[in-house]
Formats: structure tokens, C-alpha cells, sequence
């Protein structure tokens, strides 16, 4: 593929077939609509629960729709809004999934480590954060350009990548002054830096969050001192210079995890312990808060939309089992143990990953007779 045809690239057709199965799933109301209606959350409640003696569980069957083994798996990110393909760290190489988790293309990393990359598949592409730059590899692995800039170093980790919806390369790098992070977008063909933008960030890790309306949200940790959110995306005029407009989301202690289809709610977890919280977007405004049910318990980083009215996260203490929350604030038990992270997907499915396996799956719920609803 020569750089003039960087941005002609194709869709495959798996690709094309899974986005269009994700607008026909995503065709009905979603979280942000129910809250705003104004019914009351306890008229918004479609599901079915049953009463047992460790308490309410959600009749429900968990599908398990795809499954990859690989020898590896460690980041796992979506590479756009609609979760049409994910981009998959599996021991030295990057590799491009499908909503299917069949493997589109596979990218050699090279000395890249802890940062968090991007693919675009149908058009053989592959972003990579590096330890002191920002690769775009074509689809023989070949090098199209790289864009040096200060070593992650000390509290300055790890950087990370994307590709925004209009297929624009963009990455979090350090500032040559320690003291912050800058937004970057490139030019596509060239690898030139067209727009910056400073966060105060000092990333352990920080991750894209695709938004449907062109946001991408970066939720960053730094360890054990925070957990902090900015949104940016392009502002360029058509005919004035580029320009990144930033949204800090002002809080310390909080993981952004997932966005509904609408691009008006969104779900962050507690970094610390605490309440899972479910918010309006941009406003931050808090919809619902949840706290873990039991005193030894507390949330997972990750949670996901699971259904119109369904958000499925883990908790995590004793054990750690997968939990159904309703828009009451209730949390029902899934009778399930859940050793993985979970990742969110296209069609209120979600990606459980471990060490070697992702597999994508859904909440089915189930009509059982011999319960009394």
C-alpha cells in the first residue's frame, strides 16, 4: 500500500457485516433516553427477577457468542465507537480482531511495552506507542513514519493511541518539560504534527474511550494517586488551522469504563472503593450511584451496558463474581465467578479477557415458569 492510498482503504467484509448487525441491535432507546423520560426508575425496569435465599439473581442465561485462545492477551481496546474491531496486544505483537474475534491483521511491536495502540484493519494500518515515539505501520510491518518525542520515563509511563472517527491519527505523548502530557493529531500521510493540546496527566496507562459523536474520552490512571478523564476531538474548521478541543472531566478519583450508544451516559467506577456511578455526558451529572453490596466487596474497574436496561460489572473481595445492575440501583448476582477484565463490545455484548482467552458474550434473560414474578 503506497502513502497516497493511506486513506482509501477498504472495510473487509466481516467488518462491514458486524456494523451493520451493530445499527440493527442499537436501533431501539438507550440509557440516556430511559432517564430522561421522566417515568420513574422502578417504571423503567424490564427485566424479571427471582426471589432466592441469598437474595435477588436475574434469571438469566450468560452467552458466550465468540472465543479466541491466544498464547498471550494483554491490552485489548476497541478501535471506534461502533466496537466493530479491537486492537489486541498478544506477546510481541499488535493483532486486529473483529467483532467475531476472528484476527484481521497481525503488527510486530517491536521494543513498544506498556503503551496502549491502535488498528485500523480494513485499511492495514497500525498506530504504536512507543517508548519515546508514535509509529504508523502499514500492512507488511513496514514502517510508513515514526514521530520522536521524550521518553516515558519516571512517573511518565506510558502513552497511548488512536484513530478518530474520521480516521485521523492521534496519540497522548510526554512534554518534553515532565511536568504534563500533549494531545497530538497527525497527518495521516506524513506523520507531521498538525494540532496539540496539554492535559495534566502522568500516566500509569491511559486508555481511548470512543465516543459515537466523535469524542474520545482518555481515562487515565497514575497508580495509586489518581484516576483522572479528559475528552478531545478535532475542532478544525475547514478552511482555518487545526485545533483540539479538550474536556477535563475535573475529578481525582474516578475510571471512566464505558459510553451507550447515544453519547449521553456514561459509567465510571470508583478508583479507591466506593459507589459505581452512572452520569450524564458532558454534563457529569451523577444519574445513578451504586454501592457494592457487601462490606468485603468493591468494584472492578470495568463495567458495561449490557442491555436497555441492564449494566453488568464486577465486584471483586472474596471472590469475584459478575453482577447485573438495574436502573433501580439494584444488584443482582449472575452466579458466575469472572477471573477476567471486562471490555465493552458492540450490541450491549461485552469481551471477558484473561491471560490467554477473550471471549464475547451477552445477557440473555429467561422467562422460567416455576418462578413466582
Amino acid at each position: 500500500m503506497g502513502v497516497g492510498d493511506l486513506r482509501a482503504g477498504r472495510t473487509g467484509p466481516s467488518t462491514a457485516d458486524a456494523a451493520r448487525a451493530i445499527l440493527v441491535q442499537d436501533a431501539g432507546a438507550g440509557f440516556a433516553a430511559r432517564f430522561a423520560a421522566g417515568t420513574g426508575l422502578g417504571a423503567l425496569w424490564n427485566g424479571r427477577v427471582v426471589q432466592r435465599e441469598n437474595g435477588p439473581v436475574v434469571a438469566s442465561v450468560l452467552e458466550t457468542l465468540a472465543e479466541v485462545v491466544l498464547d498471550q492477551v494483554g491490552m485489548v481496546a476497541a478501535n471506534d465507537s461502533v466496537r466493530s474491531s479491537f486492537s489486541v496486544v498478544s506477546g510481541g505483537d499488535l493483532l486486529a480482531l473483529d467483532a467475531d474475534l476472528t484476527v484481521q491483521h497481525r503488527w510486530p511491536l517491536g521494543l513498544a511495552g506498556r503503551g496502549w495502540h491502535a488498528s485500523s484493519p480494513g485499511r492495514g494500518l497500525a498506530l504504536i506507542s512507543g517508548p519515546d515515539d508514535i509509529r504508523l505501520l502499514g500492512g507488511a510491518g513496514q514502517t510508513i513514519w515514526a514521530y520522536s518525542h521524550a521518553a516515558w520515563s519516571g512517573g511518565f509511563e506510558a502513552g497511548c493511541t488512536w484513530f478518530d472517527a474520521a480516521g485521523e491519527p492521534y496519540a497522548v505523548i510526554p512534554a518534553a518539560s515532565s511536568d504534563r502530557c500533549l494531545v497530538i493529531g497527525f497527518d495521516l500521510e506524513s506523520g507531521a504534527p498538525l494540532a496539540e493540546a496539554a492535559i495534566r496527566a502522568a500516566p500509569a496507562v491511559i486508555r481511548p474511550v470512543h465516543h459515537p459523536d466523535g469524542w474520545v474520552g482518555l481515562s487515565e490512571g497514575e497508580g495509586q494517586d489518581a484516576a483522572r478523564a479528559w475528552w478531545v476531538r478535532s475542532a478544525t474548521s475547514p478552511r482555518g488551522p487545526s485545533r483540539i478541543e479538550v474536556r477535563d472531566a475535573g475529578w481525582e478519583h474516578w475510571v471512566l469504563s464505558d459510553v451507550d450508544r447515544s453519547g449521553g451516559v456514561i459509567i465510571t467506577t470508583p478508583h479507591g472503593g466506593g459507589a459505581l456511578a452512572v452520569r450524564s455526558f458532558p454534563d457529569l451529572e451523577v444519574l445513578l450511584s451504586v454501592d457494592p453490596p457487601g462490606d468485603d466487596e468493591f468494584w472492578d474497574y470495568t463495567a458495561c451496558f449490557a442491555s436497555e436496561d441492564l449494566i453488568v460489572g464486577k465486584l471483586v473481595g472474596v471472590g469475584e463474581r459478575l453482577v447485573a445492575i438495574d436502573l433501580n440501583g439494584e444488584v443482582h448476582d449472575l452466579a458466575e465467578q469472572e477471573r477476567g477484565w471486562l471490555i465493552p463490545a458492540a450490541g450491549n455484548t461485552w469481551l471477558s479477557a484473561t491471560r490467554t482467552t477473550i471471549r464475547r458474550r451477552r445477557l440473555a434473560l429467561s422467562y422460567q415458569e416455576r418462578y413466582h414474578w
